[in-house]
């Protein structure tokens, strides 16, 4: 009896193990698709290419994910995971450091937060999926967790729009809306820095005017 139960303990060791390294080399594959969105765009990134970036063979990589589509779509909810994490980092970190009112610094945040390899990725999956209906329906249901969770996450770091839950969300998706137009317009070559400027610091002010007078045409919750 005793050599039956070691046996037993030995093959779930293996098994926890082999089920370790799987994991980890799934979690290479989408490291590798990240960097490979980040540094060479959507229409470079192919199972070869990422293979390749994640050091793995064609056929390795594809005993985890037997299509591009199953790689981008475990790809962007692996993203989708990083990025709410680094975002509330975030939210944490400019409300340690903003001075005064402390918009200024959060808009500052968020900019920042738009140019990260994990952003970057999300953006060139985002266009992708302008002409292509399986990445359409993925996004669809990305961006809506992002900004279930985006807001939720702004409610429970900046506790002074405790209430005004309307307020906050007009006052995110404008931010949203302003910084990733303004983000594609600069990985695209669009956009000045002086432009760019200009057009966050008006969004700081509206935000704070939000903040001061509320949701125009509507009550507070």
């Amino acid at each position: 009896m005793q050599t039956l139960l070691t046996t037993g303990r030995a093959r779930s060791r293996e098994g926890t193990r082999q089920a370790e390294k799987s994991d980890q080399t799934r979690r290479l594959i989408l490291d590798a698709a990240i960097i490979c969105l980040g540094e060479i765009g959507y229409t470079k990134t192919t199972m070869t290419v990422i293979a390749k970036t994640a050091g793995l063979s064609r056929g390795a990589m594809q005993y985890h994910f037997e299509t591009m589509t199953d790689v981008l779509r475990a790809t962007l909810a692996h993203i989708q995971e990083l990025r709410l994490e680094r975002l509330r980092q975030t939210a944490r970190e400019t409300m340690r450091g903003a001075n005064g009112d402390g918009f200024a610094a959060r808009v500052e945040g968020l900019w920042n937060f738009m140019f990260e390899p994990l952003s970057v990725a999300y953006l060139e999956i985002s266009v992708a999926s302008r002409t292509d209906n399986d990445l359409a329906s993925l996004m669809q249901q990305a961006h809506e967790s992002f900004w279930n969770e985006w807001v939720a996450t702004a409610l429970e770091a900046f506790p002074e729009w405790e209430g005004r839950q309307s307020d906050l969300e007009l006052a995110c998706g404008l931010a949203h809306a302003v910084l990733e137009g303004l983000a594609l317009q600069r990985l695209t070559h669009q956009g000045s820095l002086v432009r760019s400027e200009s057009v966050r610091t008006y969004l700081v002010d509206r935000v704070r005017e939000i903040f001061e007078h509320g949701t125009p045409g509507a009550s507070r919750n």
